[in-house]
């Protein structure tokens, strides 16, 4: 036995690597089958689970989050919201999509789930765009006014044309309509200087740019910052206010095409009327009769032209009649592509604007002069997700515009109807031959036909192209919370021109021959055809911008602490100057926030700029704010949530600069010329002799001291909102002092020895005023109302300016607002009883004031019917001394406001608009113009049909519009700026009126469209006004008749896929 069992022991040694082996074959063969004998049980768990996911609309969410609560185990939904997943019986789906609210589901054993996300209403409404990021609108204590794309849209050209009335804060006046050349002027919260800049800082997606050329439909919202909290962080540039614009970005969703398509019809409003060339004629002999003058034509002459029995010889010709449209036709179609997945989004814009001018084609047919205007927008903006941590932005836009006019411009048009009479000569002759003056002796005697359809046209080009290359970097690695984030933008912008003249011969008619064939005198001899074109102009611009920034935000429990650092330069060049415009800064952020009821902001920015010498180039601008959520507080009372859901108080102060003159640079440096000054060695009887030629002389000297502009800026805020957010309302006050203003010296006496005014700091000016807004909305079922209202007041006051004592407190610029005009005080019109009358030879008369009236030192002839001004320093004469400043108001009105109201019934709706000023006064003219009859001599004026609203011996009336006419601007007493021409220029204007219908979802996806809107917008539809002559709006741009605005009816499809 003994030897069996020993032989076994040797056979197992000597097997023992096999046997090994076939243990652990078997081992692994027992774990293989227990594996498959659990996967199988665990299969026969499971169940699959499809479905899709939706928003409210029906529209697939593609690239949502489907989970397994408490689990790893996830997808994503495809292009058409459709997942598929294997869970278990009892496990709970979650579905999430960035931007709605998240869902969890129990499966219980269903095998189809279809889920439908709502949108969260918090997180949209509460982020808000400001300085260099964004920050949820509960925390932010700045001062902001946002609007989103869908308020700015119109028939214009312009965004600018849309502003106003649309955001608390900003004062906007549109004074031109001109295609192409119809920007704007706006400024947000007034005007806080009396020279140099005083537009806002504009951004686009956080690059300086303009904004006129901008497609609203590129556009996702559109911010304001106001105060210190949100612009001190912009340094030198933010003394005047920021503009943000953020264009839009592409979504986790399938991809979107929306496709709008608008046809205009515009008619021009508040052309002025001219009378006809009869009562032109009377008017003038009565002009005449009153300076003392024989009649300009007699009685048996004047009725040849109310016959009209020969046009050509006597015509009527009326301007507007014969060159303005009455009908013009623009069209506008916009083009977008938006979606994306997780890696990659994109945003692709096109779009076509097409606008034609209010003047009539050209008759002759030679060439097109109309003043037409295209345009052609691009834009991409794409964002990709490089890694889990890396992001990357590269957005390309661009804009080429087409502009065509004639040779000469529109408001050199009009202002040549305004001073070409109707009985001198017709548009054209009869026979074809084009007319004028018996003789043009200067450029003020031209034909208005000509100058539109017979001295050529200009054809301008422009293109802009703007790039931005952005890259974000998590860098949670370090520590959580932390990101850096760099951007690269770089726009360039090219404009040419060209001019193809056109010099024909011209006529003036003296009669006719025997056969009653007009008989001509060559007036202006020419060539009938065309020149070659010309290049008339060529520039370019070049914008390079760079930044980089380090941010920080995270969430400590009940304490939230966010802060930011960064960098900022940039270089601007254009093709006529050597050396770029350069400016840098270094900007800080620090937020801090406890349990959503405090807030703490402290910001500052560190700019440099070329204007200053070293050691002030560089200025810091700091600001804090505060802001307190009272109805975040444990005590704020039960009952007062109710109807006041949310209380905020917000505090800000901090300073802001400005180093924007307008136009000088290099303020420190000293500046010589080589000519105008001959220097002799020695003199003679006659003079200087022996001359060496120009020398080298002084004009600025130089100034190290020379330094920023400050604007010291406070701000104190209250957001409500009542009834869960049904009323929400924003209400600012402001208080501004801007110091240091930068200005060319006017005080300096020319015994001094400078040659030029020399630059430096000197003046101060207080800007105050309140801005808000209110946003209502309820459903009554299927019924809808909303509205909004917007409010701005600002007001500023001189209290420092470059001016000697002046004689009488009345001449201080000191104490008055900026852009206030002085002016006489129009007490009345004289009466036959101010004056001593004596008969002339003539029958006309001539007038003496009578002993103890003030004497006229102005010039002109006095009689009754001329503007009796007030002898303010009772020195018994009118002059210079005797105007008045700080009378009426600004030029700029003080007030803006809007108010929108919209309705909604199902598929149907109807949205309003109204914008107005208040506060602004209308200078109608002074001086050397056209604006009065006959200023310039019978033969080279007009006459509105509004001024036949007049003073006449016959009608001595004291409330006419014109005073006693006059002949001749030598003659004319009435032409100085006086209270009796300084209007009332506020008004109310119905701008908007758009009516719509949705159609239903099902009948839009019969039709092959995911959305279909058909609607009608009326635009500019009436203005309500003190002023009557033309548009209010437009003050006294071109003696009042300038481009017109036009009333614009458009009709419009949007489809979307």
């Amino acid at each position: 036995m003994g030897n069996i069992h020993e032989k076994n022991v040797r056979l197992f040694r000597s097997n023992k690597v096999l046997c090994i082996m076939i243990l652990t074959t078997l081992f692994h063969l027992s774990a293989m089958l227990t594996a498959y004998a659990q996967s199988n049980t665990a299969q026969k768990e499971k169940i699959r689970v499809t479905g899709t996911v939706t928003d409210t609309d029906g529209q697939p969410l593609m690239g949502a989050t489907v989970k397994i609560l408490n689990s790893s185990s996830g997808t994503i939904t495809n292009i058409d919201g459709l997942y598929v997943i294997d869970v278990r019986e009892n496990d709970i789906l979650s579905f999430s999509y960035v931007g709605y609210l998240k869902q969890d589901i129990a499966v219980r054993g269903h095998n189809k789930l279809n889920v439908s996300l709502q949108q969260d209403s918090q997180m949209f409404e509460d982020v808000v765009v400001v300085g260099y990021g964004k920050q949820k609108r509960g925390g932010v204590v700045s001062s902001v006014s946002t609007v989103s794309s869908k308020e700015l849209v119109a028939p214009t050209s312009n965004l600018t044309n849309n502003l106003a009335g649309q955001l608390a804060g900003l004062i906007s006046i549109q004074r031109s309509a001109e295609p192409g050349r119809d920007d704007a002027e706006f400024w947000i919260r007034g005007i806080s200087t009396f020279k140099g800049g005083t537009t806002p800082l504009v951004l686009v997606d956080g690059v300086p740019r303009e904004i006129s050329n901008i497609e609203p439909d590129e556009i996702e919202s559109f911010s304001l910052l106001k105060d210190a909290a949100a612009t001190a962080v912009y340094g030198a540039e933010g003394a005047n206010g920021v503009i943000l614009v953020t264009t839009k970005r592409g979504t986790l969703s399938k991809p979107k095409i929306s496709f709008r398509a608008e046809s205009s019809y515009a008619t021009p409003q508040h052309l002025p009327d001219f009378v006809d060339s009869w009562q032109y004629i009377e008017l003038a002999n009565e002009a005449a009769y009153n300076d003392g003058q024989d009649p300009y034509k007699l009685p048996s002459e004047v009725e040849l032209y109310k016959t009209g029995a020969d046009k050509d010889l006597y015509p009527n010709t009326n301007w507007m009649n014969e060159l303005i449209d009455k009908s013009v036709k623009n069209q506008r179609y916009t083009l977008n592509f938006r979606g994306g997945a997780e890696n990659a989004k994109y945003f692709v814009s096109m779009a076509y604007l097409h606008q034609d001018g209010v003047f009539k084609d050209n008759p002759m047919g030679k060439y097109d002069s109309n003043f037409g205007y295209d345009r052609y927008n691009l834009r991409s903006n794409i964002d990709l997700k490089v890694s889990k941590t890396t992001n990357l932005n590269i957005d390309l836009a661009g804009q080429y515009i087409n502009r065509l006019t004639a040779n000469r411009s529109a408001d050199e048009v009009f202002a040549y109807m305004l001073h070409t009479p109707s009985h001198l000569f017709p548009a054209i002759y009869s026979d074809g031959t084009l007319s004028t003056y018996t003789k043009q002796s200067d450029g003020n005697n031209r034909n208005p036909f000509n100058m539109l359809y017979n001295q050529g046209y200009r054809k301008e080009y422009g293109t802009r192209i703007q790039s931005n290359l952005g890259l974000s970097q998590d860098l949670t690695f370090i520590t959580p919370g932390l990101n850096a984030n760099a951007k690269l933008g770089f726009d360039y912008d090219g404009n040419s021109a060209t001019l193809r003249n056109y010099w024909p011969s011209l006529y003036n008619a003296t009669g006719r021959d025997a056969d009653g064939n007009l008989v001509f005198t060559t007036s202006v001899s020419g060539s009938p055809e065309l020149i070659d074109p010309e290049f008339t102009s060529s520039d370019s611009y070049r914008k390079i911008y760079i930044e980089g920034s380090l941010n920080y935000s995270r969430i400590f429990d009940r304490h939230t602490v966010g802060g930011m650092l960064l960098y900022m330069q940039k270089e601007n060049q254009t093709s006529s100057v050597v050396l770029p415009y350069r400016k840098q800064g270094l900007v800080g952020r620090v937020t801090y926030s406890f349990d959503d009821r405090y807030f703490f902001e402290g910001n500052f920015g560190y700019t440099g700029s070329e204007t200053f010498a070293k050691g002030q180039s560089f200025g810091f601008f700091p600001a804090v704010g505060l802001s307190y959520y009272i109805s975040n507080e444990s005590f704020y009372p039960s009952a007062l949530r109710s109807v006041m859901n949310s209380a905020k108080i917000r505090l800000s102060m901090g300073r802001a600069g400005n180093d924007d003159t307008g136009s000088a640079r290099f303020l420190y440096r000293p500046t010589f010329s080589t000519t105008g000054y001959n220097f002799n060695q020695g003199i003679g009887t006659s003079g200087g002799t022996n001359g060496l030629g120009a020398g080298i002389f002084d004009q600025r000297f130089e100034n190290s001291t020379i330094h920023w502009e400050i604007e010291n800026k406070r701000n104190i805020g209250l957001d409500m909102a009542f009834f869960k957010h049904a009323i929400d309302i924003t209400v600012d006050y402001f208080n501004n002092l801007r110091t240091d203003i930068l200005l060319e010296r006017n005080t300096i006496p020319s015994t001094a020895g400078f040659h030029a005014k020399p630059w430096e700091n000197h003046g101060k000016v207080k800007n105050w005023g309140i801005d808000g807004s209110l946003n209502a909305r309820h459903d009554f079922g299927d019924f809808k109302v909303s509205a909004r209202g917007t409010f701005t007041f600002a007001r500023n006051k001189i209290l420092e300016y470059d001016e000697l004592p002046q004689e009488y407190w009345w001449q201080e610029v000191t104490g008055t607002r900026v852009g206030e005009r002085q002016v006489y005080i129009a007490e009345r019109l004289y009466t036959e009883d101010d004056f001593i009358s004596t008969q002339n030879p003539n029958g006309t008369y001539s007038y003496e004031l009578k002993p103890g009236l003030p004497v006229v030192a102005l010039g002109g002839i006095i009689g009754p019917g001329d503007i009796k001004y007030s002898d303010l320093n009772n020195d018994g004469i009118i002059d210079s001394k005797d105007k008045k400043r700080g009378v009426g108001h600004p030029y700029n009105p003080e007030i803006n406001y809007g108010l929108g109201l919209n309705f909604e019934y199902k598929g149907f709706y109807v949205s309003t608009f109204f914008q107005g000023t208040a506060n602004t006064s209308i200078l109608l003219s002074e001086g050397n113009n056209t604006f009065w009859p006959f200023n310039w001599g019978i033969e080279k004026s007009n006459y509105r049909t509004d001024f036949l609203d007049r003073w006449t011996a016959d009608n001595p009336r004291q409330d006419v519009l014109m005073p006693r006419l006059h002949v001749g601007y030598a003659n004319n007493i009435n032409k100085e700026a006086s209270t009796w021409w300084l209007k009332n220029g506020n008004f109310l204007r119905f701008k908007n009126l758009e009516l719509g219908y949705n159609f239903p979802k099902k009948i839009s996806q019969k039709a092959g469209f995911d959305m279909a809107r058909i609607y009608l917008l009326g635009y500019n539809l009436y203005v309500w006004d003190h002023l009557k002559l033309w548009d209010p709006e437009m003050g006294n741009q071109n003696k009042g008749n300038s481009y017109p605005m036009s009333r614009t009816f458009t009709l419009g499809l949007e489809l979307n896929f």
